[in-house]
């Protein structure tokens, strides 16, 4: 009865006007992972690259897909006609529908994609099936976090501190900069399947808006006695620092197994943090006998 509901479900979810076959992945081995988009509820809007030669003949142009994760529907069950965009199969005699997965999640559905003309915005051409979905681990559905994915995730900007304390410095002493190296965890979706992002900061790049060059370095620094990093201003006036830190990324899938890392690399800016360096004249004063 529950294979009956869920077959059920899925030909509610494409509507009643008929269904028709999908076409086999043009491209064997295809990675859907590879491109980069963003998810909105069930459907995943993307921006690949395929081997089409522009007009002039030059690089690939961009093409756009939507992604999603549908029931498999055998065509024709709901009625005679048939509706070419539709999604489905030409016999369901090996369909398992229902399929739970060891850890008692549900399985995936199976992923589909359709190219999207990047100027009408209307399709172009049926949906292709890129994967036979199923539980994470199954062959055919490994679950990568790409570069571009890390890059759009809300990562917190690492923030620049400063000694002195009260803001205030003085030319041609250094001044302590430093940033507290933690890593963030953070949760997303790919391709519906969840995984935890875990953000390292591996590189910091430190503006001292005096014009003097960034300063790049693997160390975070730290605050007197124990500092490495500090620059001496050699003018007074208002200055902003301002730290930008590259972060190395690595996921787990499902809550659960070995940490994979993330091919490539994310940064963030900070805000700038404003301070003073001063004056200090020195002044000749008579001694305490006149």
């Amino acid at each position: 009865m529950r294979a009956i509901a869920a077959f059920a479900a899925s030909l509610a979810a494409f509507g009643p006007a008929g269904l028709a076959p999908f076409e086999a992945a043009p491209e064997p081995g295809v990675d859907p992972l590879a491109v980069t988009g963003a998810a909105r509820d069930d459907a995943i809007d993307f921006w690949a690259q395929r081997q089409t030669k522009s007009d002039a003949g030059g690089a690939p142009a961009p093409n756009r897909y939507v992604y999603v994760r549908r029931p498999l529907v055998v065509c024709g069950a709901s009625s005679g006609r048939a509706v070419s965009d539709a999604m489905c199969v030409a016999d369901a005699a090996d369909l398992v529908l229902g399929r739970v997965c060891e850890d008692g999640s549900p399985a995936l559905n199976p992923l589909f994609r359709r190219e999207v003309d990047p100027v009408s915005g209307g399709f172009v051409g049926p949906w292709v099936r890129v994967d036979d979905g199923g539980c994470v681990g199954d062959p055919g559905v490994a679950v990568v976090v790409t570069a571009e994915d890390f890059r759009r995730l809300p990562l917190v900007a690492s923030v620049p501190r400063v000694q002195p304390g009260d803001g205030r410095g003085l030319v041609h002493m250094d001044v302590i900069v430093w940033t507290d190296p933690v890593p963030q965890v953070v949760a997303t979706t790919v391709l519906g399947v969840a995984v935890v992002v875990r953000a390292t900061p591996v590189g910091f790049a430190w503006d001292f808006g005096d014009g003097g060059g960034v300063l790049v370095t693997s160390d975070p620094g730290g605050p007197y006695p124990d500092q490495t990093v500090a620059r001496a201003y050699e003018r007074s006036g208002a200055y902003e620092v301002r730290l930008t830190t590259t972060w190395a990324g690595e996921f787990q899938v499902g809550g659960g197994g070995p940490w994979l890392p993330v091919v490539g690399t994310a940064t963030t800016t900070s805000e700038p943090v404003a301070f003073e360096v001063v004056e200090a004249p020195a002044y000749l004063v008579s001694g305490p006998e006149g």
